[in-house]
């Protein structure tokens, strides 16, 4: 079966989300038509320029029986499971929030999938699952997860293993590590950096002495696409990353320099929790030899595109607060 065939029935989880909405990008321009699946029938704007070659279907998955009722109507080849939370200024506390979107409604689809007609399920792992520990990071080490969030994705990595060895489910985790990009949400790093570096405004970080490896959305969104295509990797766990590492510091400094800012870049002037200070770096030899996958986007050229999408934004913004 080839891959277009195969991808032609897929469903998409957290369509409207920063990697949602590149992947169902990816996807239409590839000529398939994904259905998506959203709590709310206000869609995403970026995605209304698809119009027909999307099709919404509007279902709650923390609602009991909700995913296996999505499974039955839509029957799906392929499952692409995107949507969860970092469990940042949700009302119920990071760690519930994490547990119930991140674990718990990945847990029944990865059960409600392995008893229907699902081909392959891609879920979204995460570099926060390694801790602190040295780099590269390769797919075997064991979890040391000090985040509510990397804790909830090691917890689903290793749940969807078992249900691979024990009900032959036929799951793929992509564990991405610093994914960045046009239209990423603006309390992550770079987002928040390019936004105040385009802005002209002071930007306040931690002494940046922590590495981060870097990898631009559309790299991540090819890696998923493979990874829901390539056959005989069911059961693996499979990085997407650079393969190389930057220090924070560096990375603010050199978006400064890109965009010709003048502002007070203030490194030192804000405190960082301690799971958030040590380094992650990609050991990508089995993206590379399971999928046939390679980042091609290096740093500076991401940069550039996401300051690129940050100004035309911005210059958007303005025309409309001057009609109004």
């Amino acid at each position: 079966m080839s891959e277009l065939s195969l991808l032609e029935n897929t469903v998409v989880t957290g369509a409207t989300g920063f990697i949602g909405r590149h992947t169902v990008r990816a996807l239409v321009t590839a000529g398939c038509r994904p259905t998506l699946v959203t709590r709310s029938t206000n869609h995403d704007d970026s995605l209304r320029e698809f119009g027909e070659k999307v099709r919404w279907v509007t279902v709650d998955l923390t609602e009991p029986n909700s995913v296996r009722e999505l499974l039955h109507l839509e029957k799906p080849k392929v499952l692409i499971h995107l949507a969860g939370t970092r469990g940042r200024n949700d009302a119920r506390g990071s760690a519930a929030a994490c547990e119930e979107l991140n674990f718990r409604v990945t847990e029944e689809l990865l059960r409600a999938a392995t008893v229907s007609e699902v081909q392959r399920i891609v879920i979204l792992g995460s570099a926060e699952e390694y801790g602190n520990q040295p780099g590269p990071h390769h797919e075997a080490l064991p979890s040391l997860a000090a985040s509510a969030y990397g804790i909830s994705k090691a917890r689903t990595t290793k749940e969807a293993m078992n249900l691979f060895k024990d009900a032959g489910c036929p799951v793929v985790v992509v564990r991405p590590f610093s994914v960045y990009g046009p239209g990423q949400p603006s309390d992550m790093f770079i987002a928040e950096a390019v936004d105040a570096a385009v802005r002209n405004v002071e930007f306040r970080m931690s002494l940046g002495e922590q590495k981060r490896d870097l990898i631009f959305v559309e790299d991540v969104v090819r890696g998923l696409i493979a990874a829901a295509s390539a056959p005989g990797i069911e059961g693996r766990v499979i990085n997407l990353g650079t393969g190389e590492a930057y220090r924070l510091r560096e990375v603010a400094e050199l978006i400064w320099k890109m965009t010709g800012a003048d502002s007070p870049l203030l490194i030192g002037a804000r405190h960082a929790p301690a799971e958030e200070l040590y380094d992650t770096w990609a050991d990508i030899t089995l993206a590379r030899r399971l999928l046939g996958w390679t980042p091609r986007v290096g740093l500076e050229t991401g940069l550039e595109r996401t300051i690129e999408f940050a100004r035309v934004r911005l210059e958007a913004k303005a025309q409309r607060c001057q009609v109004m």
